[in-house]
């Protein structure tokens, strides 16, 4: 079990009474164990960095992907579609989601790829992907390009497992604790469902620290969060030292926690301050932890400074001339919450992945969330937008789409800068979020559920990236609710409750390996990070409802 403490507990305890007493603990305490060691690093070789991008809520991923075949004939004994549907994956699909959306939340069906255009005061068709064998949301053009490009593919049908699950004999095996809770099944996510959800460490941070082996000796934290706390990037390095994920903002100019009114800059009073608080900081004191603690604040306004200094540095000067695609590319990335994180990261990796840079990184872990997906209610826009901007679910998943379209670009015009050829080969971003939602309506939107789909985006294996991009991963269940195995044996459809509430056919674990082991970790170590993997690599009465019988799942190129 992980275990998260300071080496001594009366070091922490003087250090925090210190920040308390000069009201700085707020912002330096989530940050004390950034601070570098004298410790040689182990890093592994080049550079490559995981981006986390979390829909917070439980996002409807039915909404985002749907099944477009209308062909293909699946009768259901003792089942008949919705008037106007046919037996087929699309006409269960509408028959579940209460029928074609015509303005009325009660149904919430997309009109299947290659469609009529029902009109102005409906959605427009999905969007078709794989030959319109499925379809994603009409507000989301830009992973349509994306996922046909071969640099965007889908999950299907992932959450937490403790082991393999049908619906017969369920009660006879375990499963994840408090299934629907929104703070619980957030911590399986981010720890692995194997682990308790009150374990302090997430297998982001675990990875981190394991890949690195000691902290960095420049103070940066593997692990960077532009969205506040996250357990996802708290870990451990193998000597027992403290992994704390470092904070940022999304500011361009001062994006690095700093001690307000002293960071140098500015104005007189300012930089008065600043040297003030310097003279204080190279006293040497009698007292240990006041000189802890004074160690600790320099090096974090250092770091601070460090940070700041590299990210401003992208637009001045020479740089200026230099990072000019970078930059226009940066900066088309929309003005909205989820756009402006991704922004930061892309410069973090620009100043990261530098040669001989203060901040210079051999692997990274980078958080960003946004909000709104808990969508009980105005699931659905009235009609279609007349300037373009969605509302309701179809406008988070349009800001989420444009983002990660506007960071693929950004790294891309990154890529063709000097010192920087192959960095979009050396990134891989995905989507976490906490369940999937009901298939059918509950008159004005969705409730919690369980499996999901979920995202990854990177340049693709044929152009020498990382991704087996194009494709969709998994078993994508047939969307019918209340579904149980008609047999013996599973089939490829998949089992769900009365509303739609798919039983996982790949573990969390399974989707997170994977990523670690692209990201360094070996087989071997792969259970120090994920202790639960091979319960669904090994013999289980349940095996067969699960989509891979192995450790790993084949998207990316490891």
């Amino acid at each position: 079990m992980s275990r998260i403490h300071f080496n001594k507990r009366r070091d922490f305890l003087k250090g925090a009474a210190c920040m308390a007493a000069s009201g700085a603990a707020s912002t330096f305490v989530p940050q004390l164990s950034m601070m570098g060691t004298a410790l040689a690093q182990s890093a592994p070789t080049g550079y490559k960095a995981l981006v986390c991008i979390y829909l917070s809520g439980g996002n409807d991923s039915w909404n985002l992907l749907i099944p477009g075949d209308n062909s293909t004939p699946v009768p259901v004994t003792g089942r008949d579609p919705i008037a106007g549907q046919t037996a087929t994956p699309y006409g269960w699909y509408v028959t579940s989601r209460g029928g074609q959306f015509q303005g009325n939340a009660a149904a919430l069906g997309l009109i299947r790829p290659g469609a009529p255009d029902a009109g102005t005061s409906f959605l427009p068709p999905a969007l078709g992907i794989l030959g319109n064998q499925y379809g994603l949301n009409p507000a989301v053009p830009e992973l349509q390009q994306l996922f046909n490009d071969g640099r965007l593919t889908f999950m299907a049908n992932v959450g937490p497992l403790v082991e393999p699950l049908r619906r017969q004999g369920i009660n006879s095996f375990r499963r994840p604790p408090q299934l629907y809770s929104h703070n619980d099944q957030t911590s399986l996510w981010q720890l692995g469902a194997g682990r308790a959800p009150g374990d302090p460490a997430g297998w982001g941070g675990r990875m981190a620290g394991r890949l690195l082996g000691a902290p960095p000796t420049n103070g940066l934290a593997p692990c960077i969060s532009i969205s506040g706390q996250a357990k996802f990037l708290v870990g451990e390095y193998p000597s027992g030292q403290n992994l704390f994920p470092y904070r940022m903002s999304t500011s361009s100019s001062s994006p690095s926690v700093t001690l307000g009114n002293y960071s140098g800059t500015g104005s007189e009073a300012g930089n008065r301050r600043r040297a003030a608080l310097q003279e204080l900081l190279d006293v040497t004191y009698p007292q240990a932890f006041t000189g802890a603690y004074g160690e600790i604040l320099d090096r974090s306004l250092g770091l601070a400074s460090s940070v700041n200094g590299a990210i401003t540095g992208l637009t001045s000067g020479t740089n200026a001339t230099t990072y000019a695609a970078f930059n226009t590319a940066v900066a088309a990335i929309p003005n909205t919450s989820i756009g402006n994180q991704l922004r930061q990261v892309a410069r973090m990796i620009a100043v990261s992945r530098l040669s001989g840079s203060p901040v210079q990184a051999n692997r990274q872990v980078f958080y960003v969330s946004t909000g709104g997906y808990d969508t009980h209610g105005g699931q659905i826009p009235a009609a279609r937008p007349t300037n373009g901007v969605w509302n309701g679910h179809q406008g988070l998943l349009q800001q989420v789409a444009q983002a990660m379209k506007g960071f693929n670009d950004a790294l891309e015009a990154l890529n063709g800068i000097s010192g920087y050829s192959g960095v979009r080969n050396e990134v891989v971003t995905f989507t976490m979020s906490e369940f999937s939602r009901t298939i059918n309506s509950n008159g004005n939107g969705t409730d919690h559920a369980w499996g999901a789909v979920q995202m990854v985006m990177g340049a693709p294996a044929s152009q020498g990236g990382p991704l087996i991009g194009g494709q969709i991963y998994g078993r994508y269940p047939l969307q019918l609710l209340n579904r149980t195995y008609p047999g013996t044996q599973p089939d490829q459809y998949g089992e769900c409750f009365n509303r739609g509430e798919f039983i996982p056919t790949m573990a969390v674990e399974q989707m997170s390996a994977t990523m670690a082991r692209w990201m360094g970790i070996s087989n071997a170590d792969l259970p120090l990070i994920f202790p639960n993997i091979d319960t669904f690599a090994s013999a289980h009465p349940n095996q067969g409802v699960m989509a891979y019988n192995s450790r790993t799942v084949p998207f990316l190129a490891i």
